[in-house]
């Protein structure tokens, strides 16, 4: 019997699947929706890990209590478990993390299955739901992940399964087009155990080959990073966009160490420094970025896990307020969310330590204001909320769950009316 992998170790869900109702891929709203309602919205889009998710949900969000009303289920779409808007919020963007898309051959051959697919949707700009617009192979296999570039007319994909980073030109209409450049990771591999985890970590983590677990550009637009859990590398290139393509930055290696698997990273809203977390031996890495160089330079490391905490755990998600005072972590297994506070030089000094109130948290989001934070809990059907006290940055729960199936990560639209 082949080893079980972490993915598929953290794909277990103890729900039932149940029959979905006639209805799914349909609107549930009561009308469209106009900036000139009397009751304050925002909106924003959940993807999930199909068939026990139905795929994407388009959910309204009252900004006063933070309650989420569904709005649409898209079904056209296997395993969206990565979404990303582009910058002027007209346009959704969605990994398919399979591998075995159907895509066209080389010119005069037969089609190919294989790899993943990247989907992109309009989203109307009063009802907010999804419209398809285009279909392209990942570039590689089961995608995890997928962000635009600032300017717009580029997607960015990193295949988990292959190891490869793919970038996509994006037409003026939002369609994406077929890979221009595809940039495989290297390296030697390590051990499934980090160097430095937490006391009792049985989790497993794979590390039998690269796996790109998150690529993005940096707020310039300059340079793209992306991390490798598998060979334990964050990886940074220069981008050429007349040229459409990668090439290599200045320093353009960063190892983690061995078995620490570098999952996800955020930049600090003044572009100077990086926050990257790993996923293996739950820590925050952080980094003085130099903008103009594409260069990192090491500054801290501590634990998202409380002290003395023993135990499996892997850590999911980052994400830093919009006012780069607070960041927050999400540990599965431990199934908790810790709260940091940014000091004036950019290192972070841990605050608390919050339940989730579920299982399995894959992904955090801020809503528009701040004022909410969402966890998205795979393992547990449902997406949970807390008020974040603006003065502390510390969390309280809401008492409101969101039952969505394996819910997988979330975003939100920015507020463009009162």
């Amino acid at each position: 019997m082949a080893p079980y992998t972490r993915r598929d170790f953290l794909g277990c869900t103890a729900a039932v699947l149940l029959a979905r109702s006639a209805g799914a891929g349909t609107s549930t709203e009561g009308g469209t929706t106009t900036g000139a309602e009397s009751t304050p919205y925002a909106y924003g889009y959940v993807g999930t890990y199909t068939p026990n998710g139905g795929g994407i949900y388009a959910f309204r969000i009252e900004l006063a209590s933070g309650a989420l009303t569904q709005l649409q289920v898209v079904d056209d779409i296997r395993n969206p478990s990565w979404l990303a808007l582009s910058p002027d919020q007209t346009r959704l963007y969605a990994v398919s993390e399979i591998d075995d898309y159907p895509h066209p051959g080389a010119p005069g051959e037969a089609p190919v299955v294989g790899g993943g697919a990247l989907v992109s949707y309009a989203i109307d700009p009063r009802s907010r739901r999804l419209t398809r617009l285009s279909a392209v192979a990942s570039g590689g296999s089961t995608p995890a992940y997928l962000s635009v570039h600032p300017s717009g007319k580029f997607a960015f994909a990193g295949n988990y399964g292959s190891g490869t980073v793919a970038v996509f030109p994006i037409g003026a209409d939002g369609a994406l087009t077929a890979a221009s450049d595809v940039r495989p990771s290297v390296g030697a591999r390590h051990r499934g155990h980090a160097s430095d985890e937490a006391p009792g970590q049985f989790a497993i983590s794979d590390h039998e080959g690269p796996h790109i677990h998150m690529v993005a550009a940096d707020p310039s637009g300059q340079f793209v990073i992306a991390n490798d859990a598998g060979l334990d590398l964050t990886l940074v290139w220069r981008f050429d966009a007349q040229a459409q393509r990668l090439l290599p930055a200045e320093i353009p290696v960063v190892a983690a160490p061995p078995g620490s698997a570098p999952r996800h990273f955020v930049f600090h809203p003044n572009g100077r420094i990086f926050y990257n977390l790993y996923e293996h031996d739950a820590k925050i890495a952080v980094y003085d970025y130099d903008p103009s160089r594409g260069v990192l330079r090491f500054k801290q490391s501590l634990s998202t896990l409380p002290p003395k905490y023993a135990g499996s755990n892997l850590a999911s998600e980052i994400l830093i307020s919009a006012d780069g005072r607070f960041v927050y972590t999400a540990n599965r297994l431990h199934n908790a969310i810790a709260s940091f506070a940014v000091l004036a030089d950019g290192q972070l000094r841990a605050l608390a330590d919050t339940w989730v109130h579920a299982d399995s948290p894959r992904s955090l989001c801020l809503d528009p204001t701040g004022a909410y934070l969402y966890s998205c809990n795979q393992k547990s059907d449902s997406i949970t909320s807390f008020h974040v006290n603006p003065a502390t940055g510390v969390l309280q729960f809401t008492g409101r769950y969101e039952p969505v199936g394996s819910p997988a990560s979330l975003c939100v639209l920015r507020l463009s009316g009162p």
